[in-house]
């Protein structure tokens, strides 16, 4: 465990962190950031797996990311609620774990629980900064929180350029072998569900190829922030980024 995390990745459920954020995860990783993920349950209602064969898949996805830590709420999974001890229990976690920048889902998304986690981190880093607020452990300002995407798209706010990570992104999908269809326990999972059907790990990467011709690269990730950037120097920033091409 290290004393600070420069990334933490949070998700409702084990593999939900990978599918959204894997490649800035492994990017981040490979450029020397610490970075962490933190699970709000341990997947405990999905049809297949046990919680301790999710547990298990999401440290092996978290290694093969880079990740210096991989945590779980212990929250309970299909009732994931942002009420205050949930708040709090996330709230110690950023304290304890203190990261810059946390990437939370986005509010809109076909699960409930991820709905539900967003607002909780959104709660929870609020609450994390406050000096009145009192959990017994040291207060922490984060950086950024940004958030990331699942099924319901939004204007990014930025890309991020995973094209060198993308395999590992899809490693780390796939370590989850009692879940995602393409891995070693594939033929047992059964009944078919969302993420056990065939195709479905491309399909989530094919997004990522199609934002990847939005920004000019092979594979990127999209992000949005309610807050945005305050450039001191609009011309040098905007220089430094990669130019777009133009389409013929």
């Amino acid at each position: 465990m290290t004393d600070r995390l420069d990334l933490l990745a949070v998700g409702a459920h084990p593999d939900d962190v990978e599918m959204t954020s894997g490649g800035w995860l492994a990017r981040a990783a490979r450029q020397g950031y610490q970075t962490g993920i933190l699970h709000l349950t341990r997947g405990e209602m999905g049809t297949h797996g046990t919680p301790e064969q999710r547990e298990g898949e999401a440290r092996a996805a978290a290694e093969i990311l880079g990740c210096a830590s991989v945590t779980f709420a212990g929250l309970q999974d299909g009732h994931v609620v942002d009420d205050a001890p949930s708040i709090a229990t996330v709230a110690a976690a950023i304290r304890q774990l203190r990261p810059g920048i946390v990437i939370a889902p986005f509010f809109t998304c076909h699960h409930p629980d991820h709905e539900a986690a967003a607002r909780i981190v959104v709660k929870a880093v609020h609450h994390a900064s406050l000096a009145g607020y009192k959990d017994g452990h040291e207060r922490h300002t984060v950086d950024r929180l940004v958030h990331a995407r699942y099924s319901q798209d939004f204007l990014p706010a930025f890309y991020v350029d995973v094209s060198e990570d993308i395999e590992t992104k899809r490693q780390s999908i796939l370590a989850y072998h009692s879940q995602v269809t393409g891995s070693v326990d594939a033929t047992a999972v059964t009944p078919k569900t969302r993420l056990s059907r065939p195709g479905f790990t491309d399909q989530i990467l094919a997004k990522n190829a199609a934002e990847g011709l939005k920004s000019a690269c092979d594979y990127a990730e999209v992000y949005f922030m309610r807050t945005g950037f305050v450039l001191s120097d609009p011309i040098a920033t905007l220089r430094e980024g990669p130019r777009q091409h133009l389409i013929r």
